[in-house]
């Protein structure tokens, strides 16, 4: 009697040869999706960072851009709440990011598709800068084909002259 039940484990046990193998593939193909939908996720996180980094600098060269007479007028930041703080115009917003851009072509050359918009808000207090760029995931897998023509992701800031 035990002889046959030794006999039938062992029968049972040898149907279960080679499952092992392909467990183990499985978990190694969902681990290697799953690292590059990771690396695509932090790649594309990153790239957003310099993105807002970049509308920030845009925004205070922008905000920087007030005309001398507004700057050099009598009692200009001076701390008195009867002057009038010193204003941008959205000409003048524009020109200072169009510049920006020209001086540093190596800003915005990163990104294939690149547009910006600025504007002078709050009566010419604030400059306001949008900048928007598509990004294409670092590893495209079966998982992140959906996304291989690239995201697009958006930034803006907000400097004030005063």
């Amino acid at each position: 009697m035990t002889r046959g039940w030794r006999r039938r484990v062992r029968e049972a046990t040898d149907a279960d040869d080679g499952q092992i193998l392909l467990l183990t593939l499985g978990f190694v193909v969902v681990g290697l999706l799953l690292v590059t939908v990771v690396a695509s996720a932090a790649g594309v996180h990153l790239e957003r960072k310099r993105l807002v980094a970049l509308a920030d600098v845009m925004a205070l060269d922008a905000a920087d851009a007030v005309a001398d007479e507004d700057y050099f007028a009598p009692g200009a930041g001076q701390g008195d709440p009867d002057t009038e703080p010193a204003t941008v115009s959205s000409a003048s917003v524009q020109a200072a990011v169009a510049a920006y851009l020209q001086a540093n072509p190596e800003a915005s050359a990163r990104w294939s598709q690149f547009g910006w918009s600025a504007e002078a808000t709050d009566g010419g207090v604030t400059a306001h800068v949008e900048v928007a760029a598509v990004v294409r995931p670092a590893l495209v897998s079966w998982v992140l084909s959906p996304w291989s023509d690239g995201i697009t992701i958006t930034a803006e800031s907000d400097a004030r002259t005063g």
